[in-house]
C-alpha cells in the first residue's frame, strides 16, 4: 500500500538521496500511521470498556499516544524540509533530532501512566472473557502493527531517520503487548490472581523502554555526540594522503541531520606552494572526503615553515 501511495504522491520517489523525497516519504508514511493508529484506538477503547480490562484499554491509549507519535514525526519532517536561511545556513535538519526527543517523552510519560494505572489495578476483580469478535479486533490490530513495524524498519534501513526508529520500536512492543494481552486472557482460568493487571505492567514496560532508548539516543546527536570513529579514521587518512598536506588540526565535524554532516579542518601546508596549487589540492581533498564519507568537510590552509622541493 505505502509503494502505491509512494508512486501517486511522491514524485521521483525511489530518488531517496534527494532530502525533499526523503522527507516526503517519512511524511507519507506518518500519515498512514495515525490513520491506522486512529482505527486501532477507537476498536480497542470500546472492547476494553466492555470487558472492563485495563490491559486492553491501557493498549488503546498506546495506540493514542503513537497517533500523536506519528503527528509529531510528520511536523517534524516538514519543518526540517524549510531550506538554509541567514539564521541557519546549514538548514533545518535538527529539527528532525529534536521532534525524536519530544516523542521520546511523549512514549515514556505514557508508559509511566499506564504502569502506575496497572498496579492499581490488582485489586480489581478479573475482567470478562473475550468473544470471537475481541480476538478477531486484537488479532487485527497484531497484523496491522506487523505492518508497520515492516514499513518502518524498511523506510529507517533506506533514509536513517530516527523518527522511522522510533515507530519501528514501537510497532514491535505493540505486537508483543497485544499478544501477550490475549495469552493473558486464555491464562487467567489458571490462576488466582488478576493477571490483566499483570500483562498492563507488561505493556506499560514494552511502551516505556524503546521511549527510554530514542532519548538517549537523540539526546548524544543534539549534544553533539562524536561521529564514527572509522568515519573520523577514513577522513584523516585521505587528508595526508596527497602530497601537500603535512599535519591536520582542529578537526570539526557535526551532524546537522541525517545526511548532513559538515566541518571543518585546518591543514598544514608547505609555505612555498602557490595559491592555484594550494586551491587545487584542497580541492581535491574535500570532494574525496565528500564522495567516500558524505562528510561536507571545509579545509582552511595554515602555511609553515617546511618547504617542498618541486624540483625532487
Amino acid at each position: 500500500m505505502f509503494d502505491f501511495l509512494a508512486k501517486r504522491f511522491v514524485k521521483e520517489y525511489e530518488n531517496i538521496d534527494d532530502p525533499e523525497v526523503r522527507l516526503n516519504l517519512i511524511s507519507l508514511s506518518s500519515i498512514m500511521g495515525i490513520g491506522m493508529n486512529i482505527i486501532l484506538f477507537l476498536s480497542k477503547i470500546f472492547l476494553g470498556i466492555y470487558t472492563k480490562s485495563t490491559a486492553i484499554l491501557n493498549d488503546a491509549f498506546n495506540n493514542l499516544s503513537d497517533s500523536v507519535v506519528s503527528i509529531m514525526s510528520l511536523l517534524g519532517s516538514s519543518f526540517s524540509k524549510k531550506p538554509a536561511d541567514e539564521e541557519h545556513p546549514f538548514g533545518h535538519g535538527r529539527v528532525e533530532y529534536v521532534m525524536a526527543l519530544l516523542v521520546s517523552i511523549v512514549i515514556v510519560y505514557v508508559g509511566i501512566n499506564l504502569f502506575i494505572n496497572s498496579a492499581k489495578s490488582f485489586n480489581d476483580p478479573n475482567p470478562n472473557g473475550l468473544s470471537l469478535l475481541s480476538f478477531i479486533i486484537l488479532f487485527a490490530g497484531i497484523l496491522i502493527k506487523v505492518y508497520i513495524y515492516y514499513l518502518n524498519s524498511r523506510l529507517y534501513k533506506d533514509l536513517e531517520s530516527d523518527l522511522n526508529l522510533g515507530v519501528m520500536l514501537d510497532a514491535r512492543n505493540d505486537i508483543i503487548s497485544t499478544t501477550a494481552i490475549i495469552l493473558g486472557v486464555f491464562l487467567q482460568r489458571f490462576v488466582n490472581f488478576n493477571l490483566d493487571a499483570a500483562m498492563g505492567v507488561v505493556v506499560a514496560f514494552f511502551v516505556t523502554k524503546p521511549g527510554i532508548d530514542l532519548f538517549n539516543e537523540t539526546v548524544g546527536y543534539l549534544l553533539g555526540e562524536r561521529i564514527d570513529e572509522e568515519i573520523e579514521k577514513r577522513i584523516s587518512e585521505i587528508l595526508l594522503s596527497g602530497s601537500y598536506i603535512i599535519g591536520f588540526h582542529h578537526l570539526d565535524i557535526h551532524q546537522y541531520g541525517k545526511g548532513h554532516i559538515a566541518g571543518s579542518c585546518h591543514v598544514e601546508v608547505p609555505g612555498n606552494l602557490t595559491v592555484a596549487e594550494l586551491h587545487k589540492e584542497i580541492d581535491r581533498i574535500e570532494k574525496k572526503i565528500r564522495k567516500e564519507t558524505g562528510v561536507i568537510l571545509t579545509l582552511h590552509a595554515d602555511p609553515t615553515y617546511n618547504i617542498l622541493d618541486k624540483e625532487g
